[in-house]
Protein backbone atom coordinates (compact mmCIF):
# COMPACT_ATOMS: atom_id res chain seq x y z
CA UNK A 1 0.00 0.00 0.00
CA UNK A 2 1.56 3.23 -0.91
CA UNK A 3 1.45 6.47 1.62
CA UNK A 4 -1.64 8.77 1.47
CA UNK A 5 0.50 11.34 -0.43
CA UNK A 6 0.57 9.54 -3.58
CA UNK A 7 -3.09 10.71 -3.77
CA UNK A 8 -2.65 14.17 -1.84
CA UNK A 9 -0.46 16.70 -2.18
CA UNK A 10 -0.34 20.24 -1.53
CA UNK A 11 -1.65 22.57 -4.31
CA UNK A 12 0.89 25.33 -6.06
CA UNK A 13 0.26 29.31 -6.08
CA UNK A 14 -0.74 28.53 -10.04
CA UNK A 15 -3.35 26.02 -8.97
CA UNK A 16 -5.06 27.82 -6.48
CA UNK A 17 -4.66 31.78 -7.84
CA UNK A 18 -7.10 33.39 -9.66
CA UNK A 19 -6.16 35.81 -12.20
CA UNK A 20 -8.79 38.06 -11.50
CA UNK A 21 -10.72 38.56 -8.70
CA UNK A 22 -13.27 36.67 -7.70
CA UNK A 23 -16.59 36.97 -5.06
CA UNK A 24 -17.73 33.99 -3.28
CA UNK A 25 -21.36 34.44 -1.58
CA UNK A 26 -21.78 32.19 1.65
CA UNK A 27 -25.67 32.34 2.26
CA UNK A 28 -26.21 30.80 5.88
CA UNK A 29 -23.39 29.19 7.77
CA UNK A 30 -21.95 25.74 6.77
CA UNK A 31 -24.28 22.90 8.24
CA UNK A 32 -23.58 21.98 11.36
CA UNK A 33 -22.48 18.23 10.69
CA UNK A 34 -20.00 19.59 7.95
CA UNK A 35 -16.40 18.42 8.76
CA UNK A 36 -13.12 21.13 8.24
CA UNK A 37 -15.81 23.24 6.43
CA UNK A 38 -15.15 26.52 7.70
CA UNK A 39 -12.25 28.83 6.03
CA UNK A 40 -10.03 31.67 7.01
CA UNK A 41 -11.78 34.40 4.48
CA UNK A 42 -8.38 36.40 4.82
CA UNK A 43 -6.21 33.26 3.62
CA UNK A 44 -8.80 33.20 0.45
CA UNK A 45 -8.43 36.21 -0.66
CA UNK A 46 -4.13 36.41 -0.33
CA UNK A 47 -4.12 32.87 -1.60
CA UNK A 48 -6.92 32.56 -4.14
CA UNK A 49 -7.51 36.22 -4.71
CA UNK A 50 -11.41 35.74 -3.99
CA UNK A 51 -13.46 37.51 -1.44
CA UNK A 52 -16.00 35.72 0.62
CA UNK A 53 -19.32 37.28 1.47
CA UNK A 54 -21.67 36.43 4.18
CA UNK A 55 -25.38 36.67 3.60
CA UNK A 56 -27.82 35.93 6.35
CA UNK A 57 -30.10 32.94 5.54
CA UNK A 58 -33.35 35.24 6.37
CA UNK A 59 -32.84 36.11 2.70
CA UNK A 60 -33.73 33.27 1.44
CA UNK A 61 -36.20 32.22 4.05
CA UNK A 62 -37.94 34.83 3.97
CA UNK A 63 -39.52 33.78 0.88
CA UNK A 64 -41.73 31.63 3.11
CA UNK A 65 -43.64 28.38 2.57
CA UNK A 66 -43.60 27.75 -1.36
CA UNK A 67 -45.11 25.42 -3.63
CA UNK A 68 -44.16 22.00 -2.64
CA UNK A 69 -43.03 20.92 -6.18
CA UNK A 70 -41.05 22.40 -9.14
CA UNK A 71 -43.14 25.49 -8.86
CA UNK A 72 -41.75 26.30 -5.30
CA UNK A 73 -37.91 24.89 -6.72
CA UNK A 74 -38.09 27.88 -8.89
CA UNK A 75 -39.04 30.29 -6.91
CA UNK A 76 -35.89 29.41 -4.57
CA UNK A 77 -33.76 29.51 -7.89
CA UNK A 78 -35.17 32.88 -8.66
CA UNK A 79 -34.21 34.13 -4.86
CA UNK A 80 -30.66 32.78 -5.16
CA UNK A 81 -30.13 34.30 -8.69
CA UNK A 82 -31.16 37.74 -7.50
CA UNK A 83 -28.58 37.37 -4.63
CA UNK A 84 -26.14 36.46 -7.27
CA UNK A 85 -26.89 39.52 -8.98
CA UNK A 86 -27.31 41.86 -6.10
CA UNK A 87 -23.89 40.96 -4.42
CA UNK A 88 -22.15 40.59 -7.85
CA UNK A 89 -21.12 36.59 -6.81
CA UNK A 90 -19.31 34.66 -9.16
CA UNK A 91 -19.87 31.58 -7.27
CA UNK A 92 -22.14 30.54 -4.48
CA UNK A 93 -22.49 28.09 -1.63
CA UNK A 94 -26.41 27.91 0.28
CA UNK A 95 -27.16 26.31 3.86
CA UNK A 96 -29.94 24.74 2.12
CA UNK A 97 -30.97 22.17 4.82
CA UNK A 98 -32.24 25.35 6.50
CA UNK A 99 -35.09 25.53 3.53
CA UNK A 100 -36.58 22.46 4.57
CA UNK A 101 -37.92 23.48 7.88
CA UNK A 102 -39.35 27.18 6.11
CA UNK A 103 -39.64 26.98 2.88
CA UNK A 104 -41.04 23.43 2.70
CA UNK A 105 -38.79 22.91 -0.45
CA UNK A 106 -34.90 22.48 -1.26
CA UNK A 107 -32.11 23.70 -3.13
CA UNK A 108 -31.45 21.17 -5.36
CA UNK A 109 -32.71 22.71 -8.54
CA UNK A 110 -31.30 26.51 -7.72
CA UNK A 111 -27.99 24.72 -7.03
CA UNK A 112 -27.91 22.31 -10.28
CA UNK A 113 -29.51 25.08 -12.78
CA UNK A 114 -26.67 27.78 -11.42
CA UNK A 115 -24.13 25.60 -11.85
CA UNK A 116 -25.37 24.89 -15.64
CA UNK A 117 -25.34 28.31 -16.06
CA UNK A 118 -21.24 28.60 -15.02
CA UNK A 119 -22.02 30.14 -11.50
CA UNK A 120 -20.60 27.32 -9.05
CA UNK A 121 -22.71 26.47 -6.44
CA UNK A 122 -22.41 24.53 -3.59
CA UNK A 123 -24.77 22.87 -0.91
CA UNK A 124 -24.92 22.90 2.56
CA UNK A 125 -22.75 25.74 2.64
CA UNK A 126 -20.11 24.08 2.48
CA UNK A 127 -17.12 26.45 1.79
CA UNK A 128 -13.74 24.02 0.14
CA UNK A 129 -16.36 22.32 -1.54
CA UNK A 130 -17.28 25.97 -3.62
CA UNK A 131 -13.68 26.64 -3.50
CA UNK A 132 -12.46 23.58 -5.30
CA UNK A 133 -15.67 24.20 -7.75
CA UNK A 134 -13.69 27.72 -8.41
CA UNK A 135 -10.60 25.43 -9.37
CA UNK A 136 -11.75 23.12 -11.53
CA UNK A 137 -14.20 25.60 -13.53
CA UNK A 138 -10.93 27.81 -13.94
CA UNK A 139 -8.18 24.75 -14.76
CA UNK A 140 -10.54 22.45 -17.00
CA UNK A 141 -14.19 24.21 -17.81
CA UNK A 142 -16.04 21.28 -16.78
CA UNK A 143 -19.16 21.41 -14.67
CA UNK A 144 -19.12 20.54 -11.02
CA UNK A 145 -20.83 17.33 -9.67
CA UNK A 146 -20.72 17.63 -5.47
CA UNK A 147 -20.30 14.00 -4.07
CA UNK A 148 -20.70 12.51 -0.66
CA UNK A 149 -19.12 8.40 -0.48
CA UNK A 150 -21.31 5.75 0.55
CA UNK A 151 -20.03 2.69 0.12
CA UNK A 152 -16.88 1.10 -0.36
CA UNK A 153 -16.91 -2.58 -1.81
CA UNK A 154 -13.68 -4.78 -1.61
CA UNK A 155 -13.62 -5.02 -5.31
CA UNK A 156 -12.12 -0.94 -4.99
CA UNK A 157 -15.88 0.25 -6.41
CA UNK A 158 -17.11 2.94 -4.46
CA UNK A 159 -20.59 4.63 -4.36
CA UNK A 160 -21.07 8.48 -4.76
CA UNK A 161 -23.92 10.22 -4.24
CA UNK A 162 -25.75 13.30 -4.19
CA UNK A 163 -28.95 15.15 -4.82
CA UNK A 164 -27.65 18.67 -6.86
CA UNK A 165 -26.08 17.63 -10.06
CA UNK A 166 -26.38 19.84 -12.90
CA UNK A 167 -28.30 18.62 -15.83
CA UNK A 168 -25.45 19.34 -18.29
CA UNK A 169 -23.59 16.35 -17.20
CA UNK A 170 -26.17 13.73 -17.73
CA UNK A 171 -27.61 11.44 -20.25
CA UNK A 172 -30.81 11.43 -18.77
CA UNK A 173 -32.37 12.54 -15.50
CA UNK A 174 -35.81 12.66 -13.39
CA UNK A 175 -37.32 14.89 -10.71
CA UNK A 176 -37.74 12.79 -7.67
CA UNK A 177 -37.99 14.26 -3.56
CA UNK A 178 -35.22 14.88 -1.53
CA UNK A 179 -33.67 12.25 0.21
CA UNK A 180 -33.36 13.38 3.91
CA UNK A 181 -36.59 14.86 4.20
CA UNK A 182 -38.61 13.31 1.40
CA UNK A 183 -40.22 16.71 0.46
CA UNK A 184 -39.44 19.11 -2.49
CA UNK A 185 -37.75 18.12 -5.35
CA UNK A 186 -34.16 16.86 -5.91
CA UNK A 187 -32.42 15.32 -9.19
CA UNK A 188 -31.86 11.74 -10.18
CA UNK A 189 -29.48 11.44 -12.97
CA UNK A 190 -27.50 9.03 -15.21
CA UNK A 191 -24.14 10.06 -16.07
CA UNK A 192 -22.07 8.68 -19.01
CA UNK A 193 -19.72 5.80 -18.12
CA UNK A 194 -16.03 6.85 -18.62
CA UNK A 195 -13.23 8.89 -17.74
CA UNK A 196 -13.27 11.54 -14.61
CA UNK A 197 -11.68 13.05 -12.00
CA UNK A 198 -12.04 13.60 -8.51
CA UNK A 199 -11.42 16.52 -7.00
CA UNK A 200 -11.04 18.36 -2.91
CA UNK A 201 -9.26 21.40 -1.41
CA UNK A 202 -8.27 21.43 2.14
CA UNK A 203 -9.81 24.04 4.27
CA UNK A 204 -6.51 25.57 4.79
CA UNK A 205 -5.73 25.30 1.92
CA UNK A 206 -2.43 22.85 2.10
CA UNK A 207 -3.76 19.76 0.73
CA UNK A 208 -5.92 18.58 -2.29
CA UNK A 209 -6.25 15.43 -3.72
CA UNK A 210 -7.02 15.10 -7.74
CA UNK A 211 -7.48 11.50 -8.57
CA UNK A 212 -8.33 10.04 -12.32
CA UNK A 213 -11.09 7.71 -11.84
CA UNK A 214 -13.85 5.51 -13.97
CA UNK A 215 -17.40 6.01 -13.79
CA UNK A 216 -18.48 2.56 -14.11
CA UNK A 217 -22.45 2.62 -13.63
CA UNK A 218 -24.77 4.32 -12.19
CA UNK A 219 -27.75 3.47 -9.98
CA UNK A 220 -30.98 4.31 -7.96
CA UNK A 221 -31.99 3.28 -4.64
CA UNK A 222 -34.45 4.83 -2.66
CA UNK A 223 -32.42 5.18 0.73
CA UNK A 224 -29.51 7.02 -0.89
CA UNK A 225 -29.58 10.85 -2.10
CA UNK A 226 -30.89 10.59 -5.59
CA UNK A 227 -28.03 10.51 -7.81
CA UNK A 228 -25.37 7.71 -7.71
CA UNK A 229 -22.73 6.48 -9.18
CA UNK A 230 -20.30 3.91 -9.10
CA UNK A 231 -16.34 4.89 -9.43
CA UNK A 232 -13.66 2.04 -9.89
CA UNK A 233 -11.32 3.23 -7.21
CA UNK A 234 -7.37 2.28 -6.80
CA UNK A 235 -6.25 0.90 -3.46
CA UNK A 236 -4.49 4.27 -2.58
CA UNK A 237 -8.02 6.19 -3.02
CA UNK A 238 -10.28 3.78 -0.97
CA UNK A 239 -7.07 3.95 1.55
CA UNK A 240 -7.10 7.75 1.79
CA UNK A 241 -11.12 7.72 2.09
CA UNK A 242 -11.12 5.26 5.08
CA UNK A 243 -8.04 6.29 6.51
CA UNK A 244 -7.92 10.47 6.25
CA UNK A 245 -10.52 12.12 3.68
CA UNK A 246 -10.36 16.12 3.26
CA UNK A 247 -13.75 16.49 4.76
CA UNK A 248 -17.30 15.33 3.40
CA UNK A 249 -17.52 16.52 -0.12
CA UNK A 250 -15.71 16.01 -2.92
CA UNK A 251 -15.94 17.46 -6.48
CA UNK A 252 -16.36 15.04 -9.64
CA UNK A 253 -15.81 16.14 -13.21
CA UNK A 254 -15.71 14.91 -15.95
CA UNK A 255 -12.61 13.35 -18.52
CA UNK A 256 -8.79 12.98 -16.87
CA UNK A 257 -7.32 16.11 -15.75
CA UNK A 258 -5.41 15.24 -12.57
CA UNK A 259 -2.12 16.28 -14.02
CA UNK A 260 -3.89 20.00 -14.51
CA UNK A 261 -4.16 20.28 -10.87
CA UNK A 262 -0.52 18.99 -10.18
CA UNK A 263 1.07 21.37 -12.08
Amino acid sequence: MQEISSVTFTPSHEVLYQPQKLRLGVVGKPSDWLIASSVDYAAVLEKMNIEMVDIPIDRMTSLGEVDPGMKGAEAIYERLKELVTEYRLDGVTLRCFDLLSTVKNTGCIALSKLNDEGIPASCEGDVPALLTMMVCKRLTGELCFQVNPARINNDGTMLFAHCTLPLGMTESHEFTTHFESGIGVAIHGDLPTGDYTLVKLSNDMLRMVAVDVELERCQYEQHLCRTQVWIKATPELSHYFLTNPIANHHILIRGHHAKEFRN
